[in-house]
């Protein structure tokens, strides 16, 4: 049990000593001062049990010290006895509206001392402790948890108001007059005696979960078990926390999640066989296209070695045919291609590097043959190495540049460069004309389907080509952006993801060797 702890103050030392000698073999803890000023601040820092005030002392008597302690609200309810030479009605009445408790006169007697004080002490301790007890049976009874003390046995022993709500059967009887487990159905009384019994063996107090009710009078509960001491006894402190919002959302969560999953199987499944079907409806179109082309290829190839004897002035033409033949054909099986990478994804390894010099310039004797009334300037400087494939490259670029020839066509001398530079994000790919351009404000007009400007004038198309473009080129991780003015030309951006450093490496000593 804590010492009762007691401030003197007095100005005289000889006070001071003799009542600490009164009261040293008491077992009180305590402190001194020697003015009003350093008693108060004693006061605040110690928090005595009992303050022994004398009167009679110099710039600040007993009286103001008195009234000082009763207006503070954390020191203002300590007890105050008033040790004073005064014995007249006058003095006892000032001290009485100061707030002392209580009064001794000098010279004080050490028994009439020792048993004042002890009272005092003793009934500033039981009042402390009943606003203790007080405030725990406030909160006790207002806690948002339901809470029982019982027995090993699971007899009732106290419990809050919540939990006499919690667990009432409708017959009026307290819980506290009943056992636990009378109040619970099998399965529910099982888990609180689990958890009573371990409890009682020292175990940990993890909760358990148990429920009452069904469908939608369902509680869901957890429980703990603590044991608390009752004089010499022991008691389990059993809390009950109502969970049935967070377990039922969390329920639902899940299940949420799991018809989600189905969702998204299915719509996997879907996904996967229309996929299926369109690969096969590809290579359906891409076989009955070339069919045909096949043919013609074949008879415009003996007109074109003579075969056929033909008028001179028409062997130029039959070239020409041949040349688109040929083109269709790549055409038709780079689609292929391009729809086969789409469906199956490029693969687990990294994509080799790619040169784009070559496809370039293979691509401007194609793009050619498509304006015969036109002779462009073609020019293609070295380009950086790309991470995609070639037929990408090619799909890319042929309709960019045959884009560019064709708004180029009323130009003296049309003019379409290729050029490229390394960047932080990938390499990055133009084509530049001097064309008839567009409009600043209209760039991100020209990758949208179906969309054409006002600079398109009489040409042909329907608006899909630069939009199909866009879309291939985000696929495959890239992006692309175009800048241009009005009647000053045009140039289409197309940044590529880089090759890999090894692949990059790789090429670049082919190359060297290849050139050595």
């Amino acid at each position: 049990m804590m010492k009762a702890r007691i401030l003197i103050v007095d100005d005289e030392q000889i006070n001071l000593t003799t009542l600490e000698a009164f009261l040293a073999d008491d077992g009180y803890e305590l402190f001194f001062a020697r003015n009003g000023l350093d008693a108060c601040a004693l006061a605040q820092v110690e928090q005595p049990d009992l303050i022994l005030l004398d009167v009679m002392m110099p710039e600040m008597d007993g009286f103001t010290v008195c009234r000082r302690i009763r207006s503070d609200p954390v020191i203002g309810r300590v007890p105050i006895i008033v040790v004073t030479a005064l014995d007249d009605d006058r003095s006892r009445l000032e001290g009485l509206r100061a707030g002392a408790d209580d009064f001794l006169t000098k010279p004080c007697r050490r028994e009439e001392i020792r048993a004042r004080v002890r009272t005092v002490a003793a009934l500033n301790r039981f009042r402390a402790i009943a606003e203790q007890s007080e405030r725990f049976q406030r909160l006790y009874e207002l806690a948002p948890v339901a809470t029982v003390l019982a027995d090993e046995a699971g007899r009732v022993v106290d419990a809050n108001r919540l939990a006499e709500t919690m667990f009432a059967t409708g017959h009026g009887r307290a819980l506290r007059e009943d056992s636990l487990y009378a109040r619970l159905d099998r399965p529910a009384g099982e888990t609180v005696r689990e958890a009573i019994a371990t409890a009682f063996r020292g175990g940990g107090a993890a909760p358990r979960e148990l429920r009452r009710g069904a469908g939608a009078d369902e509680r869901i509960m957890q429980v703990r078990a603590t044991i608390v001491p009752d004089g010499g006894a022991r008691l389990a402190l059993l809390v009950f926390d109502n969970v049935t919002e967070e377990v039922k959302a969390r329920e639902g969560l899940k299940k949420l999640n799991r018809e989600l999953d189905d969702l998204v199987r299915a719509r996997t499944r879907q996904l996967e066989d229309a996929n299926a079907m369109l690969m096969s409806y590809a290579s359906f179109v891409s076989h009955d296209l070339r069919s045909p082309l096949t043919v013609i290829k074949g008879y415009v190839s003996l007109l074109k070695e003579g075969v056929v004897p033909l008028d001179a002035g028409a062997a130029p033409l039959i070239g020409e045919i041949y040349n688109a033949s040929v083109t269709m054909q790549e055409l038709v099986q780079n689609i292929l291609q391009l729809a086969k990478e789409e469906h199956e994804g490029p693969g687990d390894g990294p994509r080799p590097a790619v040169d784009p010099t070559p496809i370039v310039r293979h691509l401007f004797m194609h793009v050619r043959g498509l304006f015969p009334g036109m002779t462009p300037e073609l020019v293609a400087a070295d380009l950086p190495e790309v991470g995609v494939s070639a037929v990408l490259i090619e799909r890319v670029f042929y309709n960019l540049l045959t884009n560019a020839l064709k708004y180029s066509t009323g130009r003296a001398q049309p003019r379409v460069e290729v050029g490229g530079y390394a960047a932080p994000e990938g390499p990055v790919l133009f084509v530049r004309d001097n064309g008839v351009g567009f409009d600043a404000r209209d760039a991100d007009k020209l990758f949208r389907e179906f969309s054409r400007l006002d600079t398109a004038g009489n040409s042909e198309g329907y608006g899909l080509g630069l939009s199909l473009v866009a879309r291939l080129v985000r696929t495959h991780g890239g992006r692309i952006w175009a800048e241009g003015a009005v009647d000053a030309g045009a140039t289409f951006f197309v940044q590529l993801p880089a090759p890999p450093p090894a692949a990059a490496g790789d090429a670049a000593l082919e190359a060297a060797a290849a050139g050595g």
